[in-house]
């Protein structure tokens, strides 16, 4: 990953970054060389400054609406994403693969303080003008999302767009989101599902690329191997819509199924049916 930073940022004994760099500034949080998985040729063509200008206005107001064939619109995936995450005032959101900011410039203009990191350094200088024009602020970070910059328990809420088909390794970087979250934090992911057999022969060519589409069954254990528990999902065609929490202090595993729709008990499901009695507010007591 090249580049250099526009600001030093401020970081702790720990190397993890403290707090943000100058506005408009690009904190490099970046790590040591070769000690995370790299990209395929994807992530390769964002590092060009073509792609991260044309990146908004040509494919991501459009692409959720292509995948679901207009079942689905950008502006409905973002309204889901300010309500699923619920960001009060002053919360600390962090963007992991922001791109040129959609979802950093949206979830700031609700009102948190959003910390915005991506491994190309133009789609983050496209962030950052982005921002200027909209009247925003972004904490602006290069980094990766397989070694989070960050202190544990540091943030409110994680947010993922379609950078998750980008990772090389999603179960590394679901334990680095698990790891920043605070205790009753949330972390929302948006992403293009596995295909049917007739769309697999086209995934696969595309996975040369870098890119993999995993199925929402597999996120799930990702997930729970990381601590996450699903909350709430939503399929859209191709497109899967899933929010998890952190499952730390959750009561007991349940000692049976606790459905008759589910076959026999599994630790993810109990996982999230005990998620879902806390979040209820049953099971107290």
């Amino acid at each position: 990953m090249a580049g250099t930073s526009d600001g030093a940022g401020a970081r702790g004994a720990s190397g993890a970054l403290d707090g943000p760099g100058a506005p408009g500034a690009i904190v490099d949080g970046r790590p040591p060389r070769g000690s995370v998985p790299g990209g395929g040729a994807a992530a390769w063509v964002n590092r060009w400054r073509l792609t991260a200008r044309a990146y908004e206005p040509l494919w991501r107001h459009r692409s959720v609406g292509l995948l679901t064939r207009g079942a689905f619109s950008t502006a409905r995936e973002l309204k889901a994403l300010v309500a699923w995450t619920a960001p009060a005032a002053g919360a600390e959101v962090l963007d992991v693969g922001c791109s040129a900011g959609l979802y950093a410039r949206t979830l700031a203009a609700a009102g948190a303080n959003v910390h915005a990191l991506d491994a190309s350094r133009p789609f983050l200088v496209e962030a950052a003008r982005l921002a200027a024009r909209d009247g925003v602020s972004l904490s602006l970070v290069q980094g990766d999302a397989h070694a989070l910059p960050f202190a544990d328990d540091r943030f409110d809420a994680v947010v993922v767009g379609a950078t998750l088909n980008e990772l090389a390794d999603p179960a590394r970087a679901l334990g680095e989101i698990a790891r920043v979250l605070r205790p009753a934090g949330r972390a929302w992911f948006m992403y293009a599902r596995r295909a049917g057999p007739l769309g697999r022969p086209l995934q696969a060519l595309m996975g040369w690329g870098g890119l993999r589409f995993p199925a929402p069954d597999e996120l799930d254990a990702w997930a729970g191997d990381a601590g996450l528990v699903p909350i709430q999902s939503e399929e859209r065609g191709a497109v899967v819509l899933a929010l998890y929490g952190l499952g730390r202090g959750a009561p007991d595993v349940a000692a049976t199924s606790p459905s008759p729709g589910w076959e026999g008990p599994t630790p993810r499901r109990n996982r999230r049916f005990n998620w879902e009695r806390r979040l209820d507010g049953e099971g107290e007591g």
